[in-house]
């Protein structure tokens, strides 16, 4: 029988996302207990953060703090056996949407000071061959302005509880792109959003690198038990391709 790995997408911690409430190491801990093989951590990469944390010592230092919580999680994943995966939810200077961004590592993160200081698009243009980029939640809260043509996909599922995802829309926008990646993930910041949605892969995957190529290789499936009736749309769009 083969074997299926559970991944979460979409994790903030309270080390470094000043949203996250839930402390990085805890949150392994629970994901392990509770039957995922792995999550990615996707801290806030936003300008505020910069801001906070830069203080004249430079983008270094600012990676230094971003990282906090996902060392901190990947420490305690090392210790029992749990993947812990580097990822990151970037905005950027033209509109208010949250990118998640893969298949990066620390040396690529800091080979590219203040990464997030451009344009939605130019970001895509210039880094499009390197990571793979997926629209985080498009349409919240009546969001709008989706730039279709910056990203590989989307995050066709998001399962945090305070807000309104309108994933109906998110639905009617892989419809109108077959070509873009789907996925799902909890965008757990506290208590209530844990263990809500992710990934199924047939295969254990390692890090950011390894995560894209699951998702590019399509061989996955979605997770997101509160939301059967998207789960069906999903399927329904992949038999489609």
């Amino acid at each position: 029988m083969e074997k299926h790995y559970l991944y979460d997408t979409h994790i903030h911690t309270a080390q470094t996302s000043p949203c996250g409430k839930l402390d990085a190491a805890d949150t392994v801990d629970y994901y392990a207990a509770h039957g995922y093989a792995g999550l990615v951590i996707t801290d806030h990469l936003h300008a505020e953060f910069i801001r906070k944390s830069d203080n004249g010592k430079g983008w270094n230092h600012v990676i230094d703090l971003y990282l906090d919580g996902y060392r901190a999680a990947k420490k305690r994943g090392d210790t029992i056996g749990f993947d812990v995966i580097l990822g990151a939810e970037m905005r950027f200077e033209d509109n208010n949407n949250d990118y998640l961004v893969y298949d990066i590592n620390e040396a690529w993160l800091r080979n590219h000071p203040y990464v997030i200081c451009r344009e939605a698009r130019e970001f895509y243009e210039k880094f499009h061959n390197e990571v793979l980029i997926m629209h985080a939640h498009p349409y919240r809260d009546g969001n709008l302005t989706v730039f279709e043509d910056a990203v590989h996909g989307i995050e066709l599922i998001n399962t945090n509880p305070r807000h309104e995802n309108h994933t109906d829309r998110a639905v009617d926008l892989a419809k109108r792109h077959p070509e873009y990646y789907l996925q799902a993930g909890s965008d757990m910041h506290q208590i209530p959003d844990r263990c809500q949605a992710g990934i199924i892969s047939h295969r254990r995957i390692r890090d950011s690198h390894e995560y894209a190529e699951v998702i590019r290789s399509g061989n996955y499936d979605l997770y997101a038990p509160q939301f059967p009736q998207y789960i069906n749309e999903y399927h329904q769009l992949m038999n489609g391709r």
